[in-house]
């Protein structure tokens, strides 16, 4: 009995995984600057066959597909390809469809194509095809205003305005003397973490609702200090069971919204800060902080000024580039406090209420403000050791598409005598 000899299932193979732009590379090498057929192919990774008939005339160099040929050559796609990068590093990229009016419009400029005939979906699937450095991606979300505010010329003020601070008051040395405060929002309603979960039904997760905001106030040092958390609930009195099973030394206030104001955070300076400082004498404290009208009070800054503490207020909009506990700390404190949140509710079986928030937030406020990390965030925010260079500059890119005057408009909020803000100053005067 003769059995009829199957087939194998043919291999479907991979077409040109390099980009357009390697092989024009290469093939400019081997012809410019005589690098062998061979070396130029491992160098950019195209197919030494491929590159070869390039060279010795038997394709045309230009020519990087088979078949149809695409709408646009490979230059005028090169075209294209640099500027949805462009775009895309300053923080506006396009959408696909976005990709396809541009391409569109191009096409039609070069008589290519006609206003009532615009690409399609299928263009763009060959020209990510033709150009596997291009891809679709979900970018990380950044506010207008700080992407307009967070120039390069701002933060080079800031750093040389920084510098002559701590030079002059010799903590350049101090990091132990050197803080940043800032303020975290929290809430009894908490974001489920990913579980682990059958196939059969989709996965659902028990939280506790809406509730109001509990703001927290914390600080810490750039030799890795924390100082114990002092939380904001909303409410007319101050009930210190809001407090039960916080940790040693945490403290606490009311304000009507759970916000902090003016007020609230004076107090947090003057009764709770100042307290956990480290003994130093008439060594002056670097404090840095963003300008919160809460922060700039006149009677504040005299306040600081007294007890020799500089009031150093960041550039407006930078903080999530140049504040160490947004950059470093508060993210981790965001991601273990809802995972914090759905443990308690499963091992207690209890809905979350303002009382418990103390207690849940202090330990994770004591794991996120750890040495090492409040030691990477100055490090990382360049404030100690002092470099400006650890900044990245894609972070700044975004600012370059606006003009130069915004380079200038914050850069005075920062300084100086005292830790006063310029505009203190002139509301002093006009008053």
């Amino acid at each position: 009995m003769r059995f009829k000899q199957a087939h194998p299932t043919p291999v479907k193979k991979h077409y040109r995984v390099y980009s357009p732009s390697a092989l024009t590379n290469a093939y400019r090498m081997v012809k410019e600057e005589g690098l062998t057929v061979y070396r130029a192919s491992r160098m950019f990774n195209v197919p030494e066959r491929t590159l070869r008939d390039r060279f010795i005339g038997r394709v045309d160099p230009e020519l990087c597909v088979m078949g149809k040929l695409p709408l646009l050559d490979q230059f005028e796609e090169a075209k294209l390809v640099n500027h949805f990068k462009r775009m895309a590093d300053l923080g506006y990229g396009y959408t696909q469809q976005e990709c396809i009016d541009v391409a569109s419009e191009f096409a039609v400029q070069l008589g290519k194509r006609t206003k009532d005939k615009p690409l399609s979906m299928k263009w763009m699937k060959g020209f990510l095809k033709r150009w596997p450095e291009m891809r679709v991606t979900k970018p990380r979300a950044l506010e207008f205003v700080r992407a307009k505010m967070a120039s390069e010329g701002v933060v080079m003020t800031y750093f040389d305005n920084l510098e002559t601070c701590l030079q002059k008051n010799d903590l350049l040395d101090k990091p132990h003397l050197i803080y940043n405060v800032d303020e975290k929002g929290v809430s009894i309603l908490h974001k489920p973490p990913h579980i682990v979960a059958g196939t059969n039904h989709p996965a659902q997760a028990v939280t506790s609702g809406k509730g109001d905001t509990v703001t927290i106030i914390g600080a810490g040092s750039a030799s890795g200090s924390a100082i114990p958390p002092y939380f904001v609930f909303p409410g007319k009195k101050m009930n210190y069971d809001l407090l039960k099973g916080s940790s040693a030394g945490a403290s606490g206030t009311v304000s009507d919204s759970g916000w902090s104001n003016m007020d609230v955070f004076r107090k947090y300076l003057t009764e709770h800060f100042i307290q956990f400082v480290p003994g130093r004498g008439d060594q002056k404290v670097l404090l840095l902080l963003d300008g919160h009208r809460s922060h700039v009070a006149l009677t504040l800054a005299e306040w600081a000024k007294d007890n020799n503490v500089i009031l150093y207020i960041l550039p407006a909009h930078t903080s999530h580039i140049l504040q160490p506990l947004d950059v470093g700390c508060y993210g981790p404190f965001q991601r273990m406090y809802h995972v914090q949140l759905h443990k308690y509710i499963r091992q207690t079986h209890a809905a979350i209420t303002k009382y418990s928030i103390a207690e849940i937030s202090c330990k994770v406020y004591n794991r996120a403000l750890c040495a090492d990390n409040l030691q990477s965030s100055f490090r990382r925010t360049g404030i100690y050791p002092l470099d400006r260079t650890v900044v990245p500059k894609s972070s700044m890119v975004p600012a370059e598409v606006f003009h130069d005057s915004c380079d200038s408009q914050s850069s005075q909020a920062t300084v100086e005598e005292g830790g006063i803000p310029l505009d203190v100053f002139q509301e002093k005067n006009n008053s």
